[in-house]
């Protein structure tokens, strides 16, 4: 279904646009129309000297009443002043990235993963994208599929060949000030079947879904998130990853021998500093909560077993089959809220209430074991990663509540 949008925001660098405000890029052989260094895109990936690209098309802002009435759309092309050829290659105009063919048409729904140090995140968003693929796409009768050879590239290497091929842990995410390539998302289309007139099958929602992974000490300063973290105020969802074992409360009731993580309790600064770059981005009041929903989820959840009791929620499979079950959802989120105030106090829980119209508690492992020390994945056992993933999409009306 596809929706009348007045704006869009480039996954790139998450800057909003009105939709006319778009630029092109020459596609004519470089040697038919000259390349030239492209000193936007070139600061923005860190790129120095600036890199010699296919010449830049500016698009001039509407003056009259027709072409006002043109800017309601996007443009689709346009004709290179320099070679005369048309062209198709839409561009952010603040970072000269190329936009997904699908940008305009339908929802975008920018999914921000974050998290302190070494709570999983890669290795979330690793199995995540495999189980959106695989079982979800199966149960949901929903499709994603990659928009770029960019994200192609990325997930094999840096996500999917380190743990489901060579079974090893994926190193740390590097700071964006220290790695531009962190700044490339993992933009997707996510589609949905069903049914249309006379029943038959037909594609019934399309959303394009943009992940973002970041480094857990760019969450450690509030100049960091400014400059480096702008996706998150521009996101539809957030997902929390807080890693239990780094908690004091839980790594003193764990069996002796049990490798660890170094400690941490920072995850009440990383919601406070979330909240207060919304606020300030969005200009919304401290009366007033953040409407962007927000899932805070305790990874590693196998490690802490012994911790859960024989009756807990989670030691069951997840029950959304074909819709979001919300009586398994209920019974996860209580569990978890009643967990989060006996690890981590009231505060964590007074910060989420205080702060975020819509929320909810998970509990999960991306791995199934505990490879710290090891690097080496013994057996891979994923378990409810899914659920804040359809939390988010169940908000955004994409997929049904199971009705009772």
């Amino acid at each position: 279904m596809k929706l009348i949008k007045k704006n869009y925001i480039c996954p790139f660098c998450f800057n909003q646009n009105d939709l006319y405000q778009v630029e092109f890029r020459c596609s004519n052989d470089p040697k038919r129309c000259a390349p030239e260094p492209d000193k936007i895109y070139s600061d923005f990936r860190g790129l120095n000297p600036p890199r010699a690209l296919a010449k830049v098309i500016r698009i001039p802002e509407p003056t009259n009443k027709r072409e006002k009435l043109q800017a309601l759309k996007m443009p689709r092309e346009t004709v290179c002043p320099h070679c005369n050829e048309k062209t198709s290659l839409r561009l952010c105009p603040s970072c000269h990235s190329e936009l997904p063919y699908t940008i305009g048409d339908y929802k975008d729904l920018i999914i921000a993963v974050i998290g302190g140090k070494e709570s999983g995140k890669s290795h979330y968003v690793s199995v995540l994208i495999n189980k959106i693929m695989n079982e979800i796409g199966e149960n949901f009768d929903s499709n994603l599929q990659p928009l770029d050879d960019d994200t192609i590239k990325r997930y094999r290497e840096d996500f999917y060949n380190p743990v489901f091929r060579k079974r090893e842990t994926i190193m740390a995410t590097r700071s964006a000030r220290a790695d531009s390539s962190v700044k490339v998302p993992l933009i997707y289309t996510l589609s949905f079947m069903g049914k249309g007139v006379f029943n038959k099958k037909k594609i019934k929602d399309v959303a394009t879904i943009v992940f973002f992974d970041t480094a857990g000490e760019d969450l450690n300063a509030e100049e960091t998130m400014i400059t480096e973290n702008k996706y998150i105020h521009n996101s539809s969802g957030i997902i929390l990853l807080l890693d239990p074992l780094q908690l004091p409360d839980v790594r003193s009731q764990l069996p002796n021998g049990t490798p660890l993580p170094e400690e941490s309790s920072e995850v009440e600064d990383i919601i406070s500093r979330t909240a207060k770059l919304i606020r300030k981005a969005k200009k919304i009041k401290m009366d007033q909560l953040i409407d962007i929903p927000i899932a805070l989820a305790f990874s590693k959840i196998d490690a802490i077993e012994t911790l859960l009791g024989p009756s807990s929620s989670l030691n069951y499979p997840s029950k959304h089959t074909g819709c979001f079950d919300m009586d398994d959802f209920e019974a996860v989120n209580s569990e978890l809220e009643s967990l989060t105030k006996e690890w981590q106090g009231g505060a964590l829980v007074q910060q989420m209430r205080h702060n975020f119209k819509n929320h909810a508690y998970f509990g999960l492992t991306a791995l199934g074991c505990n490879p710290h020390g090891t690097q080496k994945i013994t057996k891979l056992r994923p378990h409810r990663v899914e659920d804040p993933f359809l939390w988010l999409l169940r908000q955004h009306k994409l997929i049904p509540e199971a009705k009772s």
